[in-house]
């Protein structure tokens, strides 16, 4: 699932968080699903402004954030933070998605 304006990193967490698999195509989604995609995006846009950013960025005046993403090239194999599951890493429309199996079925 692409959604425009949002880089890669960040949409791992907000699917993750929503509980929707990253190749589910959003003509699929239910209204209840597209509410909670969309109170995801906010909370966890908002939890990563809260944090001053993402923990391999730098602001302005080259602080790092503190946000520590969910799912990246670095959490792959590993235990899912919600289910224990491991975390998995395909190839998706040039770049690559994470996501855990258990949590976000397709």
């Amino acid at each position: 699932m692409r959604i425009p304006g949002l880089g890669n990193g960040v949409l791992q967490d907000i699917l993750f968080n929503a509980g929707l698999h990253p190749k589910r195509k959003k003509s699929t989604l239910s209204d209840a699903h597209k509410e909670g995609l969309f109170h995801s995006l906010k909370k966890t846009l908002k939890t990563m402004t809260d944090l001053a950013g993402r923990d391999t960025e730098k602001d302005l005046f080259g602080k790092y954030g503190h946000y520590k993403t969910l799912l990246s090239k670095n959490t792959v194999n590993k235990p899912c933070p919600r289910c224990g599951g491991s975390i998995s890493k395909e190839a998706y429309m040039g770049g690559a998605v994470y996501y855990c199996a258990n949590c976000q079925r397709l």
